[in-house]
């Protein structure tokens, strides 16, 4: 575990030193952006440290396949007679 987190934070910061000076550059919209991915990044990155099963990114996005098809549905008019 300590290895997988030495690696996690290696990469962390070579990121965040790279971008820094980006991101002070950066307009509102772009480091709203930035930041959730961040958020992705972080989570995934505690996921691999910790190796815990807790719901992956791709199992979140699977939530939305059921509502994506039904809205697909409706606005197809040759399959939703």
């Amino acid at each position: 575990m300590s290895a997988k987190l030495v690696c996690t934070l290696i990469i962390a910061t070579a990121m965040l030193i790279s971008d820094i000076p980006k991101f002070k550059s950066a307009c509102p919209r772009d480091r709203i952006v930035y930041a959730a991915m961040l958020v992705c990044i972080l989570y995934l990155g505690f996921l691999f440290v910790t190796a815990k099963h807790w719901p992956n990114l791709d199992t979140l996005f699977n939530l939305l396949t059921e509502p994506a098809k039904q809205i697909v549905h409706w606005l197809n008019p040759a399959k939703s007679s």
